[in-house]
């Protein structure tokens, strides 16, 4: 394709758009700390180098203004379904250390994050950030730039047929409730024997003061389960990471399939 070619041009817009909706919806590229400019600048540059791995020629609706707004659609849609797909597991993790913090006390913890622009809870907060650091050190992005460029290699654009996404994304939602259930098992049925403890020992001695006694006893068995979580944890991640390729992967087949 000619770089005078206004079609070129066109195709390196739609690359463009569908990698920004991944860098705004993707685990680590999509975190508020990373500047919007700098988002801008790594999809420019990378809408010109992937531009070689579409399926060429352009559909001839994108050549029309109304053609070109559905395309343009439909590849921000793309980007931020590939994006969604990826964070399931962060939200899980997350969600296992919001119940472990509201177990042990931290709720009344929670203060504004003005890098999400929300409350959260430090245990959350702090699963959340020891799994993307070691998704990062496992080069957890490169994943998701495989993925990305397969994408690009056999869904046209401006031809995802996105209808494909929804009922792969609902049982991905389901997993990521059951898992993060799973994760923050132990946490729940461990709180809850400590909460009969302190409830036979409240019959046992009612002139005790339970309530100065349950905090420290839970924050310091709360750190401790913490610690011990995080220690199990780091050999399970690198499977967590190749599940998240392999549902990528499917979800790109699913896209490529049901285009027109």
């Amino acid at each position: 394709m000619s770089y005078l070619d206004p079609a070129y041009y066109l195709g390196v817009f739609l690359v463009f758009v569908r990698i920004g909706g991944l860098l705004m919806a993707a685990p680590f590229f999509g975190q508020p700390s990373v500047p919007v400019r700098l988002r801008v600048l790594i999809a420019v540059m990378m809408a010109y180098l992937l531009v070689g791995f579409t399926p060429a020629p352009l559909p001839e609706s994108v050549f029309h203004p109304f053609g070109l707004m559905v395309a343009v659609g439909i590849e921000a849609l793309t980007g931020v379904v590939l994006g969604l797909a990826s964070q399931f597991i962060f939200w899980a993790l997350q969600y296992a250390g919001d119940v472990l913090g509201f177990q042990m006390g931290l709720s009344l913890a929670e203060v504004f994050n003005p890098a999400d622009g929300q409350s959260t809870n430090p245990m959350g907060r702090l699963f959340l950030m020891t799994f993307l650091l070691v998704f990062i050190l496992l080069d957890g992005p490169h994943y998701l730039l495989y993925a990305l460029i397969a994408s690009f290699d056999v869904v046209p654009l401006g031809g995802a047929g996105l209808a494909a996404a929804g009922p792969l994304m609902l049982d991905w939602a389901g997993r990521l409730f059951a898992t993060a259930l799973r994760l923050a098992a132990p946490f729940m049925m461990t709180f809850f024997l400590v909460e009969a403890a302190l409830g036979i020992f409240a019959r046992v001695v009612p002139q005790a003061d339970l309530f100065s006694l349950s905090l420290p006893l839970k924050l310091l068995l709360g750190l401790g389960l913490g610690y011990l979580f995080l220690q199990n944890l780091f050999p399970i991640i690198p499977g967590f990471i190749d599940q998240m390729y392999d549902d990528l992967l499917t979800l790109v087949e699913a896209l490529a399939a049901t285009g027109p």
